[in-house]
């Protein structure tokens, strides 16, 4: 069956992607000439071993190798997927077995997926110090893009009539993928409308999903079936067609044959009057083409997480490992830092009280500098958390809007390509859901913005399923609906202390949301691509 449109949301971003590997000025271990260089491509699995996933051919006495053979793999928005890219010097391509390490790297899909054009450059590191070269790895999606569309004109000429001396059939289209078992199934979107009583119809424009119909490889198999609608009875099939994307775009007309076989029927023909392959941007594009995420928390300093000195404070620092509020931070940060260029992040706190102030503030500086409430890197972000358990006073109530608000001003003033995430750590249901509400919805409609909230504790959550946009609760105080669903909340419990499993499930909406805002704004990425009506 086809996925609902929010079903679609949900699934996480997987893409296949081909990794080009180039290196310069690899170290010669050979004594009469220059090294025989091959990369090896292995990812590291959950228990922390390497896995291999490819090597690139072997180059001969080569110390600047620009690498042909293509390192494939899928690329998962959402995971930390630790790699290894190994360059060694081969003596017999035929025995892999006796090989020399020259240098390697260590990184994740998502720091070469955050550099600019997919592009990232480090140095080569090995097991003395010294310099062992350069290498550039470049990420690009692999045909067969998720998104892309057929969009395509059918017209029909010499339609057999099954309606007899009544008149003309009245004729559709239906198109359907053909599957490796022989079985064809229809694709959503693959319906035509219906041409009343014509043996020469032309249909209205049609866009199908591309890797639906064909698995976004052209010469793949597809059948096109064409109907007679009749509404005082079952309809009748006049004809069928298989063929291929490629065929199909020719233009040429293409004879249907009968769907029975052994009958000498004439069904008629069907011609692609128009046809292109609309590529519409992916998140890839975007953050290719130099689009950043930029990030923000709010933290609860509430009463309700009771004093961090307490060992079963929600802030205690005391014990081994990270409290609930540094797991969250950190696992999210650690996946979005990748595509923040300057790699800095606006840390809040709300309901607390702060040092000079005798009242609780609903949107304060972790760092104490509303002018400038930014960090250095993930490090940053834990130490100033840490900082201000010793400055801030708890107090309360729970209150999103200001904060919201905040960081609503911060992403209208930025630039276009660029996208705002607010994450939102709590311990317990907010006290302003009204003004919330509001805020969200005016979010929706004007800025690029998303908001995760992740609940930590053991407190009933179930109140924040009203601030989910699909669930319809979403109101502000007009009565409207917002634009788009902007929002995720997670209880951090669910994922039983795991950080990984946390960011998968918080972050797996964030691709489509970006998208979305952008193409809704008719935003396109850098590099000028087809962009779909």
């Amino acid at each position: 069956r086809a996925l609902s449109q929010s079903e679609t949301r949900r699934m996480p971003l997987k893409t296949d992607v081909k990794l080009t590997i180039e290196c310069e000025g690899l170290a010669s271990l050979d004594w009469m000439s220059k090294s025989d260089p091959m990369c090896v491509l292995s990812q590291q699995d959950a228990n922390g071993n390497w896995v291999k996933l490819g090597h690139t051919e072997w180059q001969k006495n080569e110390k600047n190798p620009k690498f042909v053979t293509k390192l494939k793999m899928e690329y998962t928005f959402e995971v930390k997927q630790k790699l290894q890219f190994l360059i060694v010097d081969v003596d017999d391509p035929d025995d892999l077995s006796k090989v020399n390490e020259l240098g390697k790297i260590e990184c994740t899909m998502g720091q070469i997926a955050g550099a600019r054009h997919c592009k990232l450059t480090r140095e080569l590191e090995g097991s003395k110090p010294g310099k062992y070269g350069t290498i550039h790895v470049l990420a690009e999606e692999m045909a067969g893009r998720t998104t892309d569309t057929l969009a395509l004109m059918m017209k029909g000429t010499e339609i057999l009539n099954k309606d007899g001396f009544l008149g003309k059939s009245d004729p559709y289209l239906i198109f359907k993928s053909i599957r490796s078992d022989g079985e064809a199934i229809e694709v959503s979107g693959g319906k035509s409308e219906v041409i009343d009583n014509s043996e020469t119809p032309v249909w209205k424009e049609m866009q199908v999903n591309l890797v639906e119909l064909c698995n976004g490889k052209l010469d793949n198999p597809i059948r096109i079936e064409c109907w007679d609608s009749d509404p005082l009875s079952s309809d009748d099939q006049i004809g069928l067609l298989d063929t291929t994307v490629a065929e199909l775009l020719k233009g040429a007309p293409l004879a249907m044959k009968d769907y029975k076989e052994g009958r000498d029927l004439k069904p008629g023909n069907l011609i692609c009057a128009s046809g292109a392959i609309v590529r519409h941007p992916t998140f890839l594009d975007y953050i290719g083409s130099g689009c950043e995420i930029t990030v923000s928390f709010a933290v609860d300093f509430t009463m309700s997480n009771r004093d961090p000195k307490d060992a079963e404070s929600l802030h205690s620092t005391a014990g081994e490992g990270m409290n609930q509020y540094q797991q969250a931070m950190y696992s999210v940060a650690d996946i979005l830092v990748n595509y923040d260029h300057d790699k800095k992040f606006c840390v809040l706190g709300y309901g607390g009280i702060p040092p000079g102030k005798e009242e609780a503030d609903h949107c304060f500086a972790l760092n104490m500098n509303d002018a400038e409430p930014e960090v250095e890197g993930v490090e940053g972000l834990l130490d100033v958390y840490k900082s201000a358990l010793d400055q801030v006073k708890l107090y309360g109530p729970t209150n999103f809007a200001d904060v919201i608000k905040r960081n609503h001003m911060l992403a209208k003033e930025t630039r276009k390509q660029h996208y705002h995430v607010l994450v939102i750590v709590t311990d317990g249901d907010i006290t302003d859901m009204q003004p919330t509400k509001n805020s969200i919805v005016a979010a929706s409609y004007e800025v690029p913005m998303s908001i995760v909230i992740v609940g930590v504790g053991d407190e009933d959550f179930s109140a924040m399923e009203d601030l989910d946009a699909d669930r319809g609760g979403l109101i502000d105080d007009d009565g409207k609906a917002p634009a788009r669903d902007i929002v995720q909340f997670v209880p951090f419990q669910r994922y039983h202390g795991s950080g990984a499993e946390l960011a998968k499930h918080v972050l797996k909406e964030l691709p489509d949301q970006l998208t979305g805002y952008m193409k809704a704004h008719s935003i396109q990425p850098g590099p000028p691509i087809q962009q779909a009506s």
